[in-house]
């Protein structure tokens, strides 16, 4: 316990920590266990704050639904409203735009209406006295303010207590509703959801009906176009002469039957002219009677030719039988003869049938192509009124395209109208909410008592600085640029009765010990010089100076060295104890240039002691030291306890004064003023004789 008050450095070496005290632990928990109550009084607020929310603001319960949005749709018809295959982004943009729809105004008056919102205090409040006042001086001023819309403030506060968003990478969107009450925000979750789905399904049959509207609405302007157009090709044609059927006019038909008429008369003629050079070669007898076809299939030469046979036969058997030379034989040739010349008078008449049937196909030959020729010439005439007959036919068959295509598309929005083709529905019911929104009440309190305990330790850590005081060894380090010998603690008095009469110390007290080794201290770092002389002194810090001095110097009795305590402090704290006075005054003995031992008075443990003389100082510091330093000669230590630096000429003039090996500067961790320590720095500079030793260390332990 003891040694926590003294932390010496080795002789030579500044024992001056360089890291600022606000990061040191033990200084932080110094600075918070000297300034509790700043500490709690923060947490103490805000715990309050926290009840006094909870129990003034109600709770607030969020249930939450989810809708799929399918932006494909049905495909109950082959072509609907809208195109069902979109792109992914422009799926997301519907889906996004349907987000829209599901918390606009347009639904929510509807739920606002439903559950008779513009009645609940929750989402209407009654109006305070402020409003009330501001309301009547804006009447009284005439601005436009009017009465408050019961139903447009409900619809704004539901509109504020909703939320939507679509989840990551899906078509699900996520409806959220608060209010006071778990219920009611799972009923109005449920029934925006609801309303949403039922609007979107009628403005999609209103959009439906809207088009079937439009369609039938231009179904008879179509077909009072395709009758014009009609009308104006038919007279057209009738004008012009330009009759067909099946799409050809008669004039193409004719022309097309008289070219293939003149093809079928050239193949006539040629075929007969190929058949009565045949027949006439046969008659001429260059070619053989069964080649000609006619001739074969001719009945007549067929008769003639057989009866040639049999009276061939038969004058074959008479000659046979009767000999060359029988007189039948001569009736038999001239049969043969006959017969021969009656075939050859039907080959010569088929051959005449056959040039006769030439002739006409010549001559119908030439008729045809004449014929055609004078359609062509005729064909030629109408080109142009063909040309425009075949534009005004174009225009009909479009107008009758766009008619049919308008006619089948009416009756399929009539019949789309009846059907609901959307996808989306209510995938997760609104159900009641397990707790309260924000963070649960032990995580409230856990949370105000962690910032209170934060901003309590922030203020209790400002608090330091402002207030002014070294507070700690470190600071006074830190602050000072020396070295801080001692840090004694505060001292436990127990008063006995010493050979002086005075007051005694009990050599077992933690103030005792850190003294104790101080002195050791001083008598290790000056063994070399003797007497060592030791000025105490201090900014603000007078009694621990003196106190110090007046306890360095029974320390040191007490190891048996001849000790002088010196008292230049104009407070005399030192002098008034004594119960003894001196043979003589300081002032006097100075004046007689005698030794300083008529002027001594014996002190506790054996201390000589000598009192505080003004008028010895008002002679000067100079005769004063030099009387001190020759009888310092007498003693083994000195130490001298002399005024406060930055008040005292004299106490300054002392402490510059080179002779003296050792100043011992003084702070009060509870006393002591950072702007006065300053000041006493300032003045007796950062001399290295100078050492810094801390009192009422423990004042904020």
């Amino acid at each position: 316990m003891p040694s926590r008050f003294f932390v010496g450095a080795e002789p030579g070496k500044p024992d001056v920590t360089p890291e600022p005290w606000f990061l040191d632990p033990r200084e932080i928990g110094q600075a918070l266990r000297a300034r509790w109550a700043l500490v709690l009084t923060p947490v103490v607020l805000l715990l309050v704050a926290a009840v006094a929310w909870l129990a003034l603001v109600p709770p607030l319960y969020a249930a939450v639904t989810q809708i799929l949005i399918d932006p494909r749709g049905i495909q109950v018809v082959k072509d609907g409203v809208t195109p069902s295959d979109q792109a992914s982004d422009a799926s997301l943009l519907l889906v996004d735009s349907q987000i829209r729809v599901l918390i606009s105004d347009d639904v929510l008056r509807q739920v606002v209406s439903r559950f008779k919102l513009d009645q609940d205090p929750e989402f209407v409040r009654p109006a305070t006295l402020l409003e009330t006042v501001k309301s009547g001086l804006s009447s009284l001023l005439g601005a436009s303010g009017g009465a408050p819309d019961d139903t447009l403030t409900a619809l704004r506060a539901l509109r504020e207590r909703t939320a939507a968003r679509r989840l990551e990478r899906s078509f699900v969107v996520e409806l959220s509703v608060t209010s006071e009450e778990r219920q009611k925000s799972a009923n109005l979750a449920q029934a925006i959801a609801e309303t949403y789905l039922t609007t979107v399904s009628q403005a999609q049959a209103q959009v439906t009906r809207k088009a079937g509207e439009a369609v039938a609405s231009r179904l008879g302007e179509l077909q009072n176009d395709l009758r014009e157009a009609e009308d104006k090709a038919q007279k057209f044609r009738a004008a012009n002469n330009l009759i067909g059927t099946r799409g050809q006019l008669v004039s193409e038909q004719a022309l097309t039957q008289l070219n293939q008429q003149l093809g079928a008369a050239r193949a006539r003629a040629g075929e007969l002219r190929g058949r009565l050079a045949q027949i006439e070669a046969v008659a001429n007898g260059r070619a053989d009677l069964n080649s000609v076809t006619e001739i074969v299939q001719s009945t007549t030469i067929s008769q003639l030719r057989s009866q040639l046979a049999q009276i061939e036969a038969a004058r074959a058997d008479t000659v046979s039988n009767l000999g060359p030379r029988h007189p039948t034989l001569r009736t038999g040739e001239l049969q043969v003869q006959t017969l021969r010349n009656d075939i050859n008078a039907e080959i010569r008449r088929i051959a005449a049938a056959t040039r006769n049937d030439y002739r006409s196909a010549l001559a119908n030959e030439a008729s045809l192509a004449a014929t055609l020729e004078s359609r062509k010439k005729e064909a030629l005439s109408v080109d142009k009124s063909f040309v425009r007959l075949r534009e005004l036919e174009r225009q009909v068959e479009a107008s009758r395209a766009v008619y049919e295509a308008f006619l089948v598309r009416a009756r399929e929005l009539q019949e789309q109208q009846r059907l609901d083709t959307s996808t989306s529905r209510i995938i997760s019911p609104a159900s009641l909410p397990a707790r309260r929104l924000g963070p649960p009440i032990p995580a409230i309190f856990a949370a105000a008592v962690a910032a209170g305990l934060g901003i309590g330790a922030a203020l209790a850590l400002l608090a330091v600085p402002a207030a002014g005081r070294i507070g700690s060894r470190r600071r006074l380090q830190q602050l000072a640029g020396l070295p801080v010998i001692a840090a004694l603690p505060v001292r436990a008095r127990t008063k006995t009765r010493g050979r002086a009469g005075g007051e005694a110390l009990r050599a077992d007290t933690a103030y005792d010990v850190a003294v104790a080794r101080l002195c050791s201290r001083l008598q290790r770092d000056f063994a070399a010089t003797r007497p060592a002389i030791v000025l105490v002194t201090s900014a603000d810090d007078r009694s621990g100076k003196s106190e110090l001095a007046r306890s360095l110097a029974a320390s040191a009795a007490l190891d048996g060295q001849r000790v002088l305590l010196v008292d230049a402090d104009p407070e005399a704290m030192i002098s008034r104890d004594l119960r003894s006075t001196a043979k003589r005054g300081v002032a006097e003995v100075l004046r007689t240039h005698s030794g300083l031992g008529d002027a001594l008075v014996e002190g506790p443990t054996g201390v000589k002691i000598l009192p505080f003389d003004d008028a010895a100082l008002s002679l000067g510091t100079g005769a004063y030291t030099g009387a001190i330093l020759t009888t310092a000669s007498s003693f083994d230590a000195v130490f001298m306890d002399i005024g406060l630096i930055g008040t005292d000429i004299a106490a300054e003039r002392l402490a510059q004064d080179q002779r003296f090996p050792a100043l011992l500067l003084t702070a009060s961790a509870a006393r002591s003023g950072v702007t006065r320590l300053r000041r006493a720095l300032d003045a007796i500079g950062r001399d290295p004789r100078v050492h810094l030793v801390m009192t009422d260390a423990d004042a904020e332990a």
